[in-house]
C-alpha cells in the first residue's frame, strides 16, 4: 500500500514543466505551489530550499506600440536572450510581484508532488 501511495504522489519533469506552462482559458497563467533547491556552482553543493505558494510562470507582456522593436533595437541598455530551453530555467512570479529564475533540474516538488526524474 505505501509503493501505491508513494506512487501517486510523484510526478516526472516533463509532466511539471506542462503544469508550469499551463494557462486558463484566458491565456493566463495558472498558479502553483512549488520548492526548489538553489545551487552554489563554485562548491558544486546545493543551497538553500525555497518554498513558494501560488506562483505563476512570468512572461513579458508584449507592448501594444507599434515602433516597440525599433525602440528596443535603437536603445542603448538591452536585455540579453534567456534562452530558457537552452539553460533549462523558467522564471515565476512571486504573489508580491517579485520575479525569480528557477533551474528545471533543481526542482524538488510541484502543487505536493515529488518531481522524478
Amino acid at each position: 500500500m505505501s509503493e501505491f501511495w508513494s506512487m501517486k504522489n510523484e510526478i516526472t519533469l516533463s509532466d511539471a514543466l506542462k503544469i508550469i506552462d499551463s494557462t486558463d482559458h484566458n491565456g493566463r497563467a495558472i498558479p502553483f505551489d512549488i520548492s526548489f533547491r538553489t545551487l552554489q556552482r563554485n562548491s558544486k553543493t546545493g543551497g538553500k530550499l525555497y518554498e513558494y505558494k501560488k506562483v505563476t510562470k512570468y512572461v513579458r507582456a508584449k507592448s501594444k506600440n507599434p515602433n516597440y522593436l525599433a525602440i528596443a533595437q535603437s536603445s542603448t541598455k538591452r536585455k540579453r536572450n534567456p534562452n530558457h530551453f537552452e539553460n533549462r530555467t523558467r522564471n515565476v512570479e512571486l504573489q508580491n510581484g517579485d520575479i525569480r529564475t528557477i533551474h528545471i533540474r533543481l526542482i524538488i516538488s510541484i502543487n505536493g508532488q515529488k518531481v522524478i526524474y
